[in-house]
């Protein structure tokens, strides 16, 4: 068994490394005093954007995260396969529809009514669950949604009508769709900037390769073994995956464990932490009484930040100007994607007469393009940031955190130099898969545009998310959210749509409206490589000037109160 937690510090010691007590105290001698456990941090600076605070601390020797890059890897790894059950549970019933439909008596677009609410769903849950982690941790986040998420599958299974259906499928979507987020957090949590764009290239093939993947797996359970096993399966494989993380996962939330060496309270605690504290205990029973240290109070000392459960921290993401336009050219592209996937079961059966798992295995080739995209990803992200950060004169360490939001780097310059040729491959690409159907060719034209739309969108959503996650470091799960928001309700408009617009105008024209909308788009990336460092620099001048009349409001109350004080002595 992995232990995920080696470099904690004993609570009931003594810090008596000199460097690290003087770091403590240059700390403690700024402005405001910050807690204890995020002295003995590099996270000061999370502590101060989420108080509203400006001051800046240059980073420390200190490593980002006491986890080892196995850990890391593992960590990430768990995670990202959380992050897959959102998008996997939206399209598994593709193929099914059309079996749905006629079990259930509705018509075909009543069960693409329930595509359309679980988007919308899918994107309003996670602002709920992201203020759950960023304020109470990670693992109360994942408990919360699974709990939720397999509730739901329960009663789809169990359900024979399409009320219920519409209904279970909203709250199914409650439960998973925060998991991607969780999942961005979780990223921001352990991983620095200059190695990120490794790790969300692989946790980005939750966004493509899930859904890409759930069709094929949806329409072999439809054909044999009946629709309800769709939702029996999602349940097994939920209960499989939720007992480990429920186990093991530790709390890696740098509000609450710091680096990860600080214990987190009991409600955060996996069962590794449990274990390694009863041993903790025992061996200070061996200890002699006289050589003792009073233990302290993990839940009171360690953990002294107020929390502040506040669901529409989503909104204050959105309100940045910078993050506003990244968030749209996402939600633009997702929605692409999305009225591609959704119109693309059953224009190929009306083309191309194919039976469910034959539309099922028509996501193969996006999948595969998703697993190359994945690999260029790899290395391409990192290698763009290590020439910019080099060119700024920027030392490039993996291990450590550097604060680039106050430096002049253009990060917006490094990672949209992927992203924008990326995305005009996607949509000129989209438009030429339109009049391929629109022309009944061979099958295997459409299907090489599925392979090129799987790998350029997926090299774009991981590029995107990277920045995102580079702009709102200490709210990544927040930020999440907020792009999960976006991207779910423009995608829940473009599966509505898509339908209509097809029988209106036919194939080669709605997919030339659809890529065509999305090179309009891009002008906006450009806007942010151009103007991204000002707009940062703005963006702090507000947090400024919002902190001095926080500062003097405080300060005002306290005097009163004082004076009141006073007053009744």
């Amino acid at each position: 068994m992995t232990d995920f937690s080696p470099k904690r510090r004993d609570s009931s010691s003594t810090v008596t490394n000199n460097t690290a007590s003087k770091s403590q105290q240059d700390l403690h001698n700024e402005a405001t005093t910050y807690p204890l456990p995020l002295l003995l941090t590099d996270d000061v600076e999370a502590h101060q954007e989420s108080a509203g605070e400006v001051t800046r601390v240059a980073t420390n020797d200190r490593p980002y995260t006491t986890f080892t890059g196995r850990q890391k890897a593992i960590l990430v790894l768990i995670s990202t396969l959380g992050a897959c059950f959102s998008h996997f549970t939206a399209n598994i019933y593709f193929p099914a529809i059309d079996t749905i439909s006629r079990a259930l008596r509705v018509s075909v677009s009543e069960v693409n009514l329930t595509i359309t609410t679980y988007l919308i769903f899918q994107g309003i849950a996670p602002s709920f669950i992201s203020a759950i982690a960023d304020e109470y941790g990670r693992r109360p986040a994942y408990v919360v949604g699974f709990t939720i998420y397999m509730l739901a599958n329960l009663g789809l299974g169990l359900n024979n009508s399409y009320a219920g259906l519409l209904v279970l499928r909203c709250i199914q979507s409650c439960g998973c769709s925060g998991l991607v987020s969780l999942n961005q957090g979780t990223v921001a949590d352990i991983i620095t900037s200059a190695e990120r764009g490794k790790y969300i290239s692989i946790t980005s093939i939750a966004t493509i390769l899930a859904p890409s993947v759930a069709p094929i797996a949806g329409g072999l359970l439809a054909d044999h073994l009946g629709w309800h096993s769709i939702f029996w399966f999602l349940l097994i494989l939920s209960g499989i995956y939720f007992i480990p993380l429920l186990l093991f996962f530790p709390e890696t939330a740098r509000k609450i464990v710091g680096d990860g060496s600080i214990d987190p309270p009991k409600w955060n605690r996996c069962l590794t932490d449990l274990l390694r504290e009863r041993k903790a205990q025992k061996d200070m029973e061996k200890i002699e009484p006289t050589n003792q240290q009073p233990p302290s109070n993990p839940d009171s000392n360690n953990h002294p930040h107020k929390t502040r459960f506040n669901p529409l921290a989503t909104l204050s993401i959105l309100a940045d100007p910078e993050t506003a336009l990244l968030l749209t050219t996402s939600g633009i592209l997702y929605a692409t994607f999305y009225a591609l996937s959704t119109s693309l079961t059953v224009q190929f059966h009306l083309i191309y007469n194919l039976s469910t798992t034959q539309q099922g295995l028509l996501f193969l080739p996006q999948a595969l393009g998703t697993i190359f995209a994945a690999i260029f990803n790899t290395h391409a992200i990192d290698a763009r940031y290590r020439v910019h950060a080099a060119r700024s004169g920027i030392p490039v360490d993996r291990h450590k955190q550097i604060d680039i939001l106050s430096t002049s780097m253009p990060i917006e310059r490094a990672r949209l130099e992927i992203a924008v040729p990326m995305m005009t491959i996607c949509y000129i690409a989209t438009i030429i898969y339109g009049w391929l159907l629109h022309a009944r060719v061979h099958i295997a034209g459409p299907i090489t545009m599925l392979f090129i739309i799987g790998f350029t969108a997926l090299s774009s959503f991981s590029v995107l998310s990277v920045l995102i996650i580079d702009l709102h470091r200490s709210r990544a799960a927040t930020a999440g959210a907020a792009n999960i928001l976006v991207r779910c309700l423009l995608g829940a408009g473009s599966s509505a749509v898509v339908g209509p617009v097809i029988g209106g105008i036919g194939l080669g024209w709605c997919f030339t409206l659809v890529g065509g909308i999305g090179l309009v788009s891009l002008p906006l990336l450009g806007v942010c490589v151009v103007r991204g460092v000002g707009m940062r620099g703005r963006r702090r001048e507000r947090e400024g000037a919002r902190a001095k009349l926080r500062e003097e409001k405080v300060r005002r109350t306290e005097q009163a109160r004082g004076e009141n004080e006073c007053k009744k002595g």
